[in-house]
């Protein structure tokens, strides 16, 4: 099998100058692309993070720069697509990994809280995304990786901050996906499970987790071709963990017609509104309405 290679491509790596983003931009350099890390943390003795681990791509032989804006803020999140366009002249592909992460139950959850979590998650991944679709859509090309997460797809106590931007992440991606299916852009999501710095007091308190196989460089494959100009799948989910990749949906089943429909008829025939022996994966909501009586 050919090896995917990203000679001459341009890559921008968000939340990388740890965890599961610098396994990814280390995949990425390696395999030929000019990467941009981004981090705002800063290591002990006020150094950047990301300036530090960029500097150390370099003396490897990699074609590696570091940008410390936040991406919580609009102005700094565009001006880290603008640092990657001034400097290599394009963006070819965009892995959003940056976040933050709050725990709590929804009657524990300040409003501060919630918004400093969708700030950089949601409202993050949003500016980013529009400031690097403007440059892919001029030049027909482009990749863009989202990191959403379990909790987003299926729930979790205790974590609603992070949970709720998660499953937003899964509508923008989906959204922006649709959005620019004119182009030769792919958007799609990935739902990884790592054990990384962010991780760990998480995997702390679920001991049962084994972690032995959750290295971030187990989840960095995929996101290579997602990256790739040879991917086609556009607006999925894909959950990655431990060598396993597989594809999360949402789907509809045939449920039940009842006319006119009333509270009695609804108890009576749940069973088959909630029966999942047969089902079909919308494309689109215009895909779900289509399933509505007399369409």
């Amino acid at each position: 099998m050919t090896k995917l290679g990203f000679t001459g491509k341009v890559a921008i790596v968000t939340g990388a100058a740890s965890g599961l983003g610098l396994s990814h931009a280390r995949a990425l350099a390696e395999r030929g692309a000019s990467v941009l890390l981004n981090d705002i943390a800063i290591r002990d003795g006020g150094e950047s993070a990301a300036q530090i681990e960029a500097a150390r791509l370099r003396s490897e032989g990699y074609d590696v720069h570091a940008c410390n804006a936040s991406v919580g803020i609009e102005a700094d999140a565009e001006s880290v697509i603008q640092e990657a366009v001034t400097r290599w002249g394009r963006i070819d592909s965009l892995v959003n990994n940056a976040g933050n992460s709050i725990a709590g139950r929804i009657q524990d959850v300040s409003t501060e809280d919630m918004r400093s979590v969708l700030e950089v998650h949601l409202m993050g991944m949003f500016w980013t995304m529009r400031a690097a679709l403007r440059h892919m859509r001029k030049q027909d090309y482009g990749r863009i990786v989202n990191t959403a997460s379990a909790l987003g797809a299926f729930g979790a106590p205790e974590a609603l901050p992070y949970a709720t931007a998660k499953a937003a992440i899964l509508g923008l991606s989906r959204s922006a996906s649709l959005d620019n299916r004119d182009r030769n852009i792919r958007i799609n999501t990935i739902c990884p499970v790592a054990y990384t710095p962010m991780a760990k007091a998480y995997f702390e308190a679920h001991p049962e987790l084994d972690t032995a196989r959750l290295d971030p460089s187990a989840v960095s494959p995929l996101v290579v071709y997602l990256s790739h100009e040879t991917c086609q799948p556009n607006g999925e989910v894909l959950s990655v963990a431990a060598g396993r990749v597989a594809r999360i949906f949402t789907a509809t089943v045939p449920g039940f017609v009842a006319t006119p429909l009333t509270a009695e008829a609804v108890a009576e025939n749940l069973h088959i509104a909630m029966d999942v022996s047969d089902y079909s994966i919308p494309g689109s909501s215009i895909d779900q309405y289509r399933l509505q009586p007399g369409s």
